[in-house]
């Protein structure tokens, strides 16, 4: 994770819910289906690099933090969920914040599966 850049990117949230986020003082990184091949560190220094991709997530949303304090994921998440229902959240990590986007998205895409799928079964 990039020290001393806090940021929430969002892929595919719903714009209320972006403006909510950017009027609570929190910078907002949106991430265009352009950028879905650019690699997590790129995105958070600020680069924008359109590239072409076939693997574009078109109803996934995503919102991922970088550089929070657990206890302040907890409280944006609870608010968020107080308006919207779904979508992805993480938290970047050192190894993740070196993936491209899309390759993370899949990744965390997989995992809620396979939760999901897992939990049927307890």
């Amino acid at each position: 994770m990039l020290s001393g850049n806090k940021s929430i990117l969002v892929f595919n949230a719903p714009l209320e819910e972006v403006n909510i986020l950017k009027e609570n003082g929190l910078k907002v990184i949106e991430v265009s289906t352009e950028m879905t091949e650019m690699k997590i560190s790129d995105i958070l220094d600020g680069l924008r690099f359109e590239t072409v991709t076939n693997n574009i997530i078109v109803d996934e949303t995503v919102i991922l933090f970088n550089d929070f304090s657990d206890e302040e994921i907890s409280q944006i998440i609870a608010s968020i969920r107080q308006r919207f229902k779904g979508g992805i959240f993480a938290v970047v990590t050192p190894t993740s914040i070196e993936w491209k986007f899309i390759y993370l998205v899949e990744h965390l895409s997989e995992e809620r599966e396979w939760y999901l799928k897992n939990q049927n079964g307890r």
